[in-house]
């Protein structure tokens, strides 16, 4: 990789570990799936050309402990690819009815009140918390993006944003807030979003532009989107993304826009299979195919 390239990391809900402690962990999940697909791009991608943006401390107050993760990033470096128990169940009938009542509720959200669990509850709670801004909370996060934006931009370097859940709504939401300002610094080459919820109505009343419509409403400052969504996922429980921003490359905002969808992430944490983990896409071929693409000169 040439100085000129950075790669930036917005994770998802949910308290971090440090994140010294969490970049280095990020890292080799991600080092590994280029691994995966071309063993001569690690050589050009070091560690310091990954960004991590440590927003959840801000928004938690509390660092969850990496060693409650270790044993599932051990399985994901390890284990290539989903085993047969793997795949069974990201494909049982438990999942697909999670998956359909998620949509559901997401649709009729009366109905979502009154079968929504604690846990999910609780995930809402914090959402909307980001999503309205409260104690400016959301202006603060979006801040250490901007600042690691623009510094990237100042440098004249090409810069990949990967946003994992919640994240992808916070990468969204500041390319929103710098499409806006008087003068655009800069351009994202690639946007990958992975196990994003910005299919979700909710999020969608709650995005940076929601008020607007046509060319206001959506960020210019993107070229290309990738958006991948592994089987199973309950968080993008819309897998496709086209269908809500297609018209952004409609209206020339974006080159293209491609949702890839069908794959598996086979990490198996301290609660049992996840399918949604940052740690299981990062060591993913399919998403590590596209970065490769996009590092190779």
């Amino acid at each position: 990789m040439s100085k000129s390239t950075r790669v930036i990391f917005v994770p998802g809900m949910k308290p971090k570990p440090p994140a010294d402690i969490h970049h280095r962990e990020l890292y080799r999940c991600l080092l590994e799936g280029l691994r995966r697909v071309s063993p001569q791009v690690t050589q050009l991608f070091p560690k310091e050309a990954l960004t991590l943006i440590p927003w959840t401390y801000l928004f938690y107050g509390k660092n969850r402990d990496i060693e409650l993760d270790r044993p599932g990033i051990k399985r994901i470096l390890e284990v290539p690819d989903a085993n047969p128990d793997d795949i069974e169940e990201i494909e049982s009938l438990a999942i697909r009815i999670a998956r359909m009542l998620r949509i559901l509720g997401d649709t009729l959200p009366a109905f979502g009140r009154l079968i929504v669990k604690p846990e999910m509850r609780l995930t809402i709670t914090e959402a909307h918390r980001y999503l309205q801004d409260r104690r400016h909370v959301a202006t603060e996060i979006r801040s250490l993006l901007r600042e690691a934006l623009i510094e990237a931009w100042s440098a004249r370097e090409r810069v990949l944003l990967i946003g994992h859940s919640l994240g992808s709504v916070i990468a969204y939401d500041t390319l929103w807030e710098l499409s806006r300002g008087k003068r655009e610094p800069g351009q994202i080459d690639l946007f990958i979003t992975l196990g994003s919820p910005l299919g979700s109505r909710m999020i969608q009343k709650g995005l940076c532009g929601a008020e607007r419509s046509g060319r206001q409403s959506y960020p210019t400052n993107i070229a290309h989107w990738l958006n991948f969504s592994a089987r199973g996922e309950l968080t993008a429980f819309r897998p496709e993304l086209k269908p809500f921003f297609g018209e952004m490359v409609e209206l020339g905002h974006l080159r293209s826009l491609r949702d890839i969808t069908g794959f598996y992430n086979h990490f198996r944490g301290n609660a049992g299979l996840d399918v949604h983990n940052s740690y299981g896409y990062l060591a993913n071929r399919v998403v590590a195919e596209s970065i490769v693409a996009w590092l190779k000169p």
